[in-house]
């Protein structure tokens, strides 16, 4: 038996426990930093292995490290343990058992894997080389935890690669290995037009904020169209509008909350001054004024050319073992490997990775059906295994 038939070996016998791990997380989801009971349910298992760890300067945060004792790479790999606040509409053993919180987009799989990963890692370190970083990783949904544990430190020792699966609702089996630009940039825009009130049968006496909100509206509906190449993607929306007290007073104020979603930096700058420069001067234009508040959102993941067509390689040359009772034939495999330019316009915190040293996501599907984020998204637990033998033997290849 050689190592990779090994690891393949261990995963296959390891995934009762895994299961359980991650269906006890999946029936008490916690919401972005609230993570308590997963974090600490995390240190028991990497106190069970037998893998050093510290706790993250940001709350629920968990660093763990598996040195093999020789000099090499140093390797990270990223998962995160959030749920969102949806009720869940499944009927299992293990549905959530705490109201409107659920896990619908995968977090409960990617924890419990990477405690399997690490394991398996740990068993088989006298094999590879250098060091693998284990981050467990609070509030990818809704506060920018890679951001904050990179801001922490995370990275005051630069991996050469970091590496971060992620769940899709597709066939067992289809990866998405795109290169280059896998995400979008996400800014948040909330913008707040003042005017002047007056009663309705004096509107000469006042200045009307929700008119201003309109024109504006109107105006910046127009920029994806025409103020950024458009083979350069980008979208805007605003999905929020708020002003007035009465019917018959003219509003004094009115606020507006808008999304934008940009594939490039260029892009994202330049609907941002547009976005500025036009609720500005409408407001101007029409006797108002308005303060503009920008919350930058997540940047983009961005897949290292060399890293992805590593990976891609990596998993053709041991697609048996990966595939392994699933009865792939070789074409089938070349044709669930998605790669070259599958960008696509969601968001996602290992953008900051991404930022900072070479990464690649991988969208791995486990299961066709509902999509994520809905309240009957469902991952069959028995295809965990696919993961942890994809995301195990991949980063046994890069280390030995």
């Amino acid at each position: 038996m050689n190592y990779n038939e090994e690891i393949a070996m261990i995963a296959d016998n390891n995934a009762e426990l895994i299961i359980a791990i991650r269906e006890q997380i999946h029936t008490y989801p916690e919401l972005s930093f609230r993570e308590y009971k997963t974090s600490e349910l995390v240190r028991q298992e990497l106190n069970r292995i037998g893998i050093k760890y510290e706790n993250s300067p940001i709350e629920n945060g968990i660093v763990a490290e598996i040195d093999s004792g020789k000099p090499g790479k140093l390797l990270m790999l990223r998962a995160d343990m959030d749920a969102l606040p949806i009720q869940e509409q499944v009927a299992i053993d293990y549905k959530s058992k705490c109201d409107n919180v659920m896990h619908a987009c995968g977090h409960d799989i990617h924890t419990a894997n990477l405690i399997a990963v690490g394991q398996i890692l740990n068993e088989m370190k006298e094999h590879w080389k250098g060091k693998v970083k284990l981050v467990f990783q609070p509030a990818e949904e809704n506060g920018g935890g890679g951001r904050k544990m990179i801001e922490a430190g995370l990275m005051k020792e630069v991996p050469n690669a970091c590496l971060a699966i992620h769940v899709l609702n597709k066939k067992v089996g289809h990866i998405v290995a795109g290169s280059k630009y896998l995400t979008s940039y996400s800014d948040r825009f909330h913008v707040t037009f003042r005017g002047e009130a007056a009663h309705s049968s004096m509107p000469e006496k006042g200045v009307d904020a929700i008119g201003i909100a309109v024109a504006a509206i109107s105006s910046l509906n127009n920029i994806v169209s025409k103020n950024l190449n458009p083979l350069d993607c980008s979208a805007l929306n605003i999905g929020q509008i708020a002003g007035g007290t009465a019917p018959n007073i003219i509003a004094s104020e009115a606020t507006i909350d808008m999304m934008m979603r940009n594939k490039s930096k260029v892009s994202r700058e330049i609907m941002a001054e547009r976005i500025t420069k036009i609720c500005r001067e409408t407001a101007s234009m029409l006797g108002g004024s308005c303060e503009i508040e920008r919350t930058y959102g997540y940047d983009a993941v961005y897949n290292d050319e060399e890293l992805t067509d590593f990976i891609v390689t990596a998993v053709k040359s041991i697609h048996g073992l990966i595939y392994k009772k699933m009865d792939f034939s070789e074409e089938e495999v070349e044709d669930h490997i998605k790669t070259g330019n599958q960008f696509d316009l969601k968001s996602e915190d290992f953008g900051f990775y991404s930022q900072k040293a070479p990464s690649a996501l991988l969208w791995v599907g486990l299961g066709q059906g509902p999509d994520l984020h809905k309240p009957n998204f469902f991952i069959d637990s028995k295809n965990i295994v696919f993961v942890t033998k994809l995301m195990s033997l991949v980063a046994f290849e890069y280390l030995k």
